[in-house]
């Protein structure tokens, strides 16, 4: 790509994350927080957690749409689609914040009032919503033939993924997953952060893979893929956590001790597998 087009798209690109970031401020001001009085006049780790996660996963999600027309197309049309992307990144991004406040981080009040103030543990997992998002619509933004209805169809597919992966392993968990999420036991919230980003990670290599034919063969494809992936992830993540944990009882762990070096290791389980899984399947 000539430099000048190179040059022109990375100032776009800031643009688009100034507004992002504004717009993201003016829906928390509705909501009663001040983003930018959180950082900088509380200091709080929690709000610049979120929000860094939020900006990297809109910056992820628009760039797949200049590696889908960077080749053989004018400046125009290249800026044109970057800037339709990045507001349907920003939106949908919203949207996600919005999911799994609702449907993941539930009970948690997280909408008004001081708790995304002060839970770090509650943000790790918001900015892990953000990024796995943001890996999801790179993988669709990528496809050159997508249109709008497909993004949006790929990014509900996720979400409705994630809050189920998630649901999942709070059921397989000996202990409230969420509850300890809501004591800002940052122990417990890396393990979640690992699986939001393992599917994100195994959802764009899905996305990347798929068939080219209808959607419903393209959904076909995704769900074969997606549903093997998932599995071998888990199992592939029993044996990284046994190697990198061996006679730990991760309950007690995470629990009793809030031992937040062991919620690392085991949520960093999940995305070793998920490389593995996705780089070989796709």
């Amino acid at each position: 790509m000539r430099l000048d087009f190179l040059l022109g798209l990375m100032a776009e690109a800031l643009m688009i994350l100034i507004g992002a970031k504004l717009l993201r401020d003016l829906v928390f001001r509705w909501r009663g927080q001040d983003v930018n009085e959180m950082v900088v006049g509380k200091k709080s780790v929690g709000a610049a957690t979120s929000q860094v996660g939020y900006l990297i996963g809109v910056l992820m999600g628009f760039l797949g749409a200049i590696a889908a027309r960077g080749r053989g197309h004018g400046f125009v049309a290249i800026a044109a689609a970057v800037a339709i992307s990045g507001v349907v990144a920003i939106v949908l991004q919203l949207v996600a914040d919005f999911v799994s406040e609702k449907l993941i981080f539930r009970r948690m009040e997280s909408g008004k009032g001081p708790a995304a103030d002060v839970n770090v543990t509650l943000a790790v997992g918001k900015a892990a919503v953000s990024i796995a998002t943001g890996l999801v619509l790179r993988g669709a933004m990528s496809d050159p033939d997508a249109g709008l209805l497909s993004r949006v169809v790929w990014f509900g597919a996720a979400q409705a993924v994630m809050v189920l992966s998630v649901l999942l392993y709070c059921r397989l968990t000996p202990y409230d997953d969420l509850g300890q999420i809501k004591s800002n036991n940052l122990a417990a919230g890396f393990p979640i952060a690992g699986i939001l980003l393992a599917v994100g990670l195994v959802m764009e290599a899905s996305l990347a893979g798929k068939a080219n034919g209808s959607v419903l063969q393209a959904a076909a494809e995704v769900g074969k893929v997606l549903g093997l992936s998932l599995v071998l992830v888990y199992l592939f993540r029993l044996i990284t956590n046994f190697m990198m944990l061996p006679k730990v009882k991760l309950s007690k762990a995470i629990v009793e001790d809030r031992n937040v070096a062991a919620g690392i290791q085991e949520g960093a389980s999940f995305v070793l597998a998920s490389l593995i899984v996705s780089f070989f399947l796709t």
